[in-house]
């Protein structure tokens, strides 16, 4: 069968599909994956072929046009507790932003090439049998509809969309209080009226779910999920000499993750200084994954630590001893995958405060402070380091984490499934 991925212009959106697209084509199948243009040298060097399809974009303006976009006050204020300013400001400010990006108040003007205009020619033009989305990419499930393609979200952390949805629904079913109307099929109705889609609830969550979190951090929705153990894809390049030997004392990864580069414009604001000198007096080795951007307020690097500006983690943490991280699904796989103990610097969102006491409930790792909060205190995190590396029980917990996700099924494995569910699904 033909299947296409539809992805966010990011590459640590483009990482969860790169497995499972190649255990596609590995069954046979013909796989593309489409893009923004920016994408497409990250498509092809993870050995998939690329469609590259409207204009370049600014994820980073993206994210600032939907903050400013008061429609989705409406949708978000009256489903999130105040108090709970994290997931507020990760439902708020990352999830609904591709009701900004796909569904705007103005009609493409002449001369735009809108992504999804592109992406249903495209599909209507290869026909696909399976078009696999990008929950942030809702063109997906538009040229899957236009073509009639079967059509999936691939999730990438917990499916905190869905839970929106369906809390947004509850919301409307109740009896005097606001919103009386459907807000999210309002915001979508001018652009699917303009490509003659009707609208309905496949296009906001897929004719059935992808999901590569284990099941105990599912979120109450009652949709229709495929499990699938996350293989961590975190590039490729050339071993370095340095990683070609096993070290001489315990090493530990530091990593803030790709997405911190994009987002945090301001690294003046977080406490690199602080966070190398955690281990000066150490007897460790820290490999810090960090760009110059993010070194530039640090004075002097301690002598035990070695700064690289990217490194594949799959590459880097078997020979590491712990890891601290920030919390993404894709480290934490990574991590889990290669048996690592876990010290998370959770942020106040959902996805990395939910892996974060996972990881900790499981006894394989520990929760730290935030690292961009006023709260952060690099004491704790030494302390909290000091532990993972010295007692034992985090190791064990580490090695029966990695137990437990081996027994999910793999990329491999769910390719008969995602073959009958197509058949099953499409037009």
């Amino acid at each position: 069968m033909r299947v296409l991925f539809a992805i966010m212009p990011s590459p640590t959106h483009l990482h969860p599909f790169v497995p499972l697209a190649w255990a596609l084509q590995g069954a046979g199948h013909d796989v593309r994956v489409a893009g923004h243009p920016d994408m497409a040298g990250t498509i092809t060097d993870a050995g998939l072929t690329a469609v590259a399809l409207g204009d370049r974009v600014d994820l980073t303006a993206a994210v600032d046009g939907c903050v400013a976009d008061e429609r989705l006050d409406r949708i978000i204020d009256p489903l999130v507790d105040p108090a709970e300013a994290g997931l507020w400001k990760v439902i708020r400010s990352m999830l609904m932003s591709p009701f900004w990006m796909h569904y705007p108040r103005e009609t493409p003007g002449a001369g735009e090439r809108p992504f999804t205009d592109e992406l249903i020619r495209f599909a209507r033009a290869w026909k696909p049998d399976l078009v696999l989305w990008d929950p942030m990419c809702f063109a997906g499930a538009i040229a899957a509809r236009a073509c009639g393609a079967a059509h999936a979200r691939l999730l990438w952390g917990p499916d905190y969309f869905a839970w929106t949805r369906a809390k947004f629904l509850e919301l409307l079913d109740t009896q005097g209080v606001e919103p009386h109307e459907d807000l999210m099929a309002d915001m979508m109705e001018p652009t699917l009226r303009r490509l003659g889609i009707a609208f309905d609830e496949d296009l906001l969550v897929g004719q059935w779910s992808v999901d590569p979190m284990p099941i105990e951090m599912r979120l109450p929705v009652d949709l229709d999920y495929v499990s699938v153990r996350r293989v961590p894809y975190t590039g490729a390049q050339a071993v370095p000499g340095w990683l070609q030997e096993h070290p001489k004392r315990p090493r530990v990864c530091l990593t803030l993750g790709v997405s911190t580069r994009a987002f945090f414009s301001k690294e003046s604001q977080l406490p690199m200084a602080e966070l190398l000198g955690i281990v000066a007096d150490m007897d460790v080795e820290m490999v810090a994954t960090l760009n110059a951007d993010q070194l530039a307020s640090v004075d002097r690097v301690p002598d035990n630590v070695r700064t690289v500006d990217y490194v594949p983690l799959n590459q880097l943490l078997p020979s590491c001893s712990a890891i601290i991280h920030h919390g993404s699904g894709g480290t934490f796989a990574a991590a889990v995958a290669n048996k690592v103990p876990q010290l998370i610097g959770a942020r106040a969102t959902g996805q990395s405060m939910d892996i974060a006491r996972y990881v900790a409930d499981r006894g394989a790792g520990l929760v730290g402070p935030d690292i961009a909060s006023q709260d952060f205190s690099a004491a704790d995190v030494k302390e909290k380091l000091t532990r993972l590396l010295e007692n034992p029980s985090f190791q064990s917990g580490a090695d029966a984490l990695h137990k437990e996700f081996q027994a999910m099924p793999s990329p491999n494995e769910i390719v008969p499934d995602l073959e009958r569910l197509t058949a099953q699904h499409h037009a």
